[in-house]
């Protein structure tokens, strides 16, 4: 009997001291560090901590700690269906500035937003942005327009939303190789001539009531002269981004004749008074870093007149041009200036970077998922994350690894046979996902609003004056020290009259890299 109370005593003096150690703990550990997991309390503290959090953050009505909310940390770029925004809270949006936009469309004001979508082949020809314009249009309002299309490029042939059919000698610039001073414009193309006939065509489907307005967009030179009909007027070309309105009405077409022999022309733009604008900036066979060709002077004049919410960098399949590469840092230091370049000349737009889709390669007889899939993306999510660059993961969302293999190789193709692109089918089905991300970060804002809660819009900037940049002229990129990004070399761009097509999914061709 004496020896139990012994041992009731002992085991009560341990626990009292554990209590003691415990109740002052933080003051205990700071002299004798070993003591840090003799805590009885812990457990109790945690579900205590976790309880007020749960109770802070439930309802998006009631009072949130912004203490409280999780946080997108880098490891959540692999999150899939959801756009990423690093070191922010899961409960914004990550595109505040464009959410009040699509809200304030939603409310019946007469607001314009535009976005313009880089891309490779991969959105060549218009796929998967036709589809996600048509979306965006469709749901936040009937307003519609194809936005810019170039004078001519090499998917005129099997692009269905829009055509242009052009007379007279045209010389081009582009990415690949540039032979005039003028500046080459967002989509890697500037054209120069001294009696260009256009007929141009939008064939987007729209109200027969709809206004649509066609503008012609040049760059900077000597005057132009724009004939419509029988009247002819010039214009200044002193700015580096300019434009003239060639038609508007509700005709889908616009015809007229210029004269720019050196003053660079960019395009026409069809479009809504007020609604979505998308414009595909596709090019083929290039990784992004090409866009460093892009005059920083016509970025500030861009930005200065508001023209973009929104930019979307969608690149990467042609970075996989080696079966077995794994290491893309080159990468990341071509792409991260380009990206600063963008958002300091550009400081009131967002911008939105996309990882690569699904490609394949034969492994030993068998089509398998580039090996080195997952460490592109990580690098592609670690120049957003450093450049505070909101992040949607592409290649997860749409099915990851295997999905271009069996999108190719089902009964029903919804990719070609070379494994990188998708066809009409395919464009479409992974355009409703792009769209669902995006809609899925638009009802974040409208929550907040509802809420009573503020959507966090940055201010608006200032463009800073921007150093003059002078661009060289050559035939090419120079070469990197690093591994050549280039994968195959394109057609050489040339005058292309096609035959208008039906809006029907036609036969595909060259829906090549």
């Amino acid at each position: 009997m004496n020896q139990s109370k012994k041992v009731i005593t002992l085991i009560l003096l341990v626990s009292s001291i554990q209590l003691l150690l415990s109740v002052f703990s933080k003051e205990f550990i700071g002299q004798y560090p070993y003591f840090k997991n003799v805590n009885l309390l812990s457990d109790i503290l945690v579900k205590e901590k976790a309880k007020k959090g749960v109770a802070k953050t439930k309802g998006i009505g009631n009072a949130i700690s912004e203490d409280s909310l999780p946080k997108n940390e880098f490891e959540t770029y692999e999150k899939k269906d959801a756009l990423i925004r690093f070191n922010a809270d899961t409960v914004a949006p990550a595109l505040p500035k464009l959410t009040e936009k699509l809200i304030a469309l939603t409310e019946g004001k007469k607001v314009k937003i535009r976005i313009a979508w880089f891309g490779d082949s991969q959105i060549e020809g218009d796929f998967i942005t036709q589809d996600v314009r048509e979306q965006l249009q469709n749901y936040f309002g009937q307003q519609k327009g194809v936005g810019y299309v170039p004078i001519s490029c090499v998917s005129s042939d099997f692009r269905r939303t829009a055509k242009v059919f052009t007379t007279g000698e045209v010389n081009v610039d582009n990415f690949k190789k540039q032979e005039h001073n003028g500046g080459i414009f967002l989509s890697g193309y500037s054209f120069y001539s001294n009696n260009l006939e256009v007929d141009f065509r939008d064939n987007v489907k729209k109200s027969s009531s709809q206004i649509t307005q066609k503008w012609l967009l040049y760059g900077k030179g000597d005057s132009i002269s724009v004939k419509i009909n029988d009247s002819v007027r010039k214009y200044p070309a002193n700015s580096e981004f300019n434009r003239v309105l060639v038609g508007s009405g509700v005709s889908n077409k616009a015809k007229f004749t210029v004269s720019a022999k050196r003053t660079p022309i960019f395009g026409v733009s069809s479009e809504p008074q007020s609604g979505i604008v998308l414009d595909n900036y596709s090019f083929r066979g290039i990784s992004g870093v090409e866009l460093k060709k892009i005059n920083s002077d016509l970025l500030a004049e861009i930005s200065r007149s508001g023209y973009y919410d929104l930019i979307v960098f969608q690149y990467g399949v042609n970075l996989m041009f080696q079966p077995n590469d794994t290491n893309y840092d080159y990468y990341y230091r071509g792409m991260r200036p380009v990206l600063k370049k963008f958002q300091n000349n550009m400081p009131n737009t967002e911008f939105l970077l996309f990882s690569c889709s699904d490609r394949a390669f034969n492994y030993d007889g068998e089509w398998k998922t580039a090996v080195g899939i997952d460490s592109l993306i990580r690098t592609q999510a670690r120049l957003a994350y450093d450049t505070n660059t909101p992040f949607y993961n592409f290649y997860k969302s749409i099915g990851g690894s295997g999905t271009i293999v069996k999108w190719a190789d089902s009964t029903v193709q919804y990719a070609n046979k070379d494994y990188i692109h998708f066809n009409f089918r395919g464009a479409k089905a992974v355009s409703k996902i792009i769209f669902k991300a995006l809609l899925h970060d638009y009802q974040k804002g409208v929550l907040l609003k509802k809420g009573g809660k503020p959507i966090v819009v940055p201010a608006v900037v200032v463009p800073k004056t921007i150093i003059k940049e002078t661009i060289q002229v050559k035939k090419d990129t120079p070469k990197p020290a690093s591994p050549k990004v280039e994968v195959l070399k394109p057609k050489v761009v040339k005058e292309i009259v096609p035959k208008e097509v039906i809006p029907k999914p036609p036969v595909i061709k060259g829906d090549s890299i």
